[in-house]
């Protein structure tokens, strides 16, 4: 178990549309929805607190939401604005701790283990002959200052809401699951009675799919997850059920994320690094216009490719997946055989599925990703010519990232992509890494 930990897990409340209501003092107060594109098939990816209350969620359509709520404000969204708050909150979160890992681009955890040490050293010292754990009341304290420094030196309509526990797993959970805008704390024992009430779909890591399999095995709330026999769920449902139960039980597991979350005692990395990369869109042309698509698919290949680069890895593993007006989708997944870095050679891996297929409609969105990466070499073996064009090739792509980091996205750009236009603009996701360091 790990019992001497104190992590804090902040998690900022609707954060985009937050964001928009403190650019804009007139959109405060009001239903407030952020659109992936404005239009009326446009994908909300952020709703305010407001227009969560009129019952709008992410994933919903621009149309859909004004039906819920017709005084709805539609925003379109703005990456580079919430990447600049995010990076003034994530700078004052670095003042507690060098154990800072950024989760995504609304949430992170801190290990504010050393800094509770100094504290409570420091209040012992004043009152000496106390003898009272004063870890979870510091931990505290330091949680509502973040909350305060946040509204008072970024903006007062940005909103957090903090759990703080022994691990990750738990101080999210907290988070996740308490009231916003505060600043909730349990220790080891007191767990049993906070998810007695919860939903099993609350808890970190469990989908509606995984929510299945559990209730196959008599598992149907949190509380009988927490109850189970760890030797029973193994057997049942191999290492993701037990997973979820060691999390609960604060007990370290596997090399999985979830099983680090479940209670791994090591310190934070500030980055960590994915396990895929890719990009999404949702056509504002829906057509089975192949060119069109090639042109489309070509520059999410490129976004995807510069993220490659900058971690500095290969991939071994491409993906390409679409969807259908009106329902329907395909995709394919490949493992290549040698492993690939340019954007050139991601989309010839991405289009050959779509390129001789009879499209049965309408494509409304494209998505291309890659994964199962391998370290990046630059040692060239001179016994092997085409490693030395292969490095060329790698140094001219570089060059052509460098290029349009200076001067902007697609300043220089592959004549396959020419009149994309303001297709496929920048995106931002939750679940994206965050750069928040100068």
């Amino acid at each position: 178990m790990v019992k001497d930990k104190i992590i804090l897990h902040i998690d900022m409340n609707s954060y985009f549309a937050s964001v928009e209501q403190q650019a804009n003092p007139h959109l405060r107060g009001k239903s407030v929805s952020v659109c992936a594109y404005l239009s009326p098939k446009g994908c909300i990816i952020a709703s305010s607190m407001e227009a969560k209350l009129k019952g709008i969620q992410t994933g919903c359509l621009a149309y859909q939401a004004q039906e819920l709520d017709p005084q709805v404000v539609l925003v379109q969204n703005d990456p580079a604005k919430y990447r600049t708050v995010t990076k003034k909150i994530f700078q004052i979160l670095s003042e507690y701790t060098t154990d800072l890992e950024t989760y995504s681009i609304d949430e992170a955890f801190l290990d504010i283990t050393e800094l509770i040490k100094v504290k409570k050293e420091g209040k012992m010292n004043k009152a000496k002959g106390m003898n009272v754990n004063l870890d979870f009341k510091l931990a505290k304290e330091i949680g509502q200052e973040i909350n305060f420094r946040i509204k008072s030196e970024i903006g007062s309509w940005l909103k957090s809401s903090i759990g703080i526990s022994r691990t990750r797993f738990l101080a999210k959970l907290l988070s996740d699951n308490g009231p916003k805008d505060s600043a909730m704390i349990k220790d080891l024992h007191e767990i049993p009675e906070f998810i007695k009430n919860l939903e099993l779909t609350d808890i970190w890591g469990i989908n509606w799919r995984m929510q299945l399999r559990l209730q196959k095995f008599n598992i149907y709330t949190p509380l009988d997850l927490y109850q189970s026999q760890a030797h029973q769920l193994l057997q049942d449902l191999k290492k993701p059920g037990y997973y979820l139960w060691a999390g609960l039980h604060v007990i370290k597991a596997g090399p999985s994320r979830l099983a680090r979350s479940s209670g791994e005692a090591g310190s934070f990395k500030t980055q960590d690094n994915p396990k895929s990369v890719g990009h999404s869109y949702c056509l504002s042309k829906q057509t089975t216009d192949k060119e069109y698509l090639a042109r489309i698919l070509m520059k999410l290949c490129e976004k995807t490719g510069r993220r490659l680069r900058e971690l500095e890895f290969d991939a071994s593993a491409v993906s390409v997946y679409w969807s259908y007006v009106g329902g329907g989708h395909g995709g394919k997944s490949k493992r290549l055989y040698a492993p690939i870095y340019e954007s050139w050679d991601i989309f010839k891996q991405a289009w050959q599925p779509l390129q001789d297929l009879d499209l049965p409609g309408k494509v409304r969105m494209l998505a291309v990703s890659v994964s199962s990466f391998v370290p990046r070499t630059r040692q060239l073996n001179l016994f092997r010519p085409v490693e030395i064009k292969e490095n060329k090739k790698y140094s001219l792509s570089r060059a052509l990232d460098e290029v349009n980091n200076k001067y902007g996205e697609f300043t220089l750009i592959r004549g396959s992509m020419w009149n994309t236009g303001d297709n496929a603009p920048d995106r931002i996701g939750f679940r994206k890494t965050v750069s928040w360091k100068e």
